[in-house]
């Protein structure tokens, strides 16, 4: 974050995205006549081209069912946050009841302490 306020601050534009990843490079030039190499490469089409698949996939199923996933895990943080609640109100009154039984319990102490002192 801290790199990134730094670049807002020096006015500087944003960097590009990198596209490395999704480039399929041909075998080298010492390489052109080799199968194997050929063979690596398909496959590594295949694996990029399976990987964009997938993430395709994931967006569809994402898109038809995430809305109502998002809506259920948010009903169900109000749930434990309204839970967490009650039981911080149910320990608030546990306190605020021992105080009142210390300070009645200090209170009846102090008025024998000043009989017996009294006498």
């Amino acid at each position: 974050m801290r790199n990134e306020f730094e670049r807002l601050a020096a006015r500087q534009p944003l960097e590009l995205l990198s596209m490395k990843r999704y480039e399929l490079p041909a075998p080298s030039s010492g390489q052109r006549n080799d199968i194997t190499a050929w063979q690596e490469c398909v496959n590594n089409s295949m694996a990029q081209l399976e990987h964009q698949a997938v993430r395709i996939e994931n967006l569809e199923i994402m898109s038809q069912h995430g809305c109502n996933a998002w809506r259920v895990y948010n009903e169900n943080l109000v749930r434990m946050i309204e839970s967490a609640q009650k039981d911080l109100q149910k320990l608030r009154k546990r306190i605020q009841d021992m105080n009142w039984q210390r300070k009645n319990s200090q209170l009846t102490s102090g008025a024998k302490l000043r009989e017996m002192e009294s006498t």
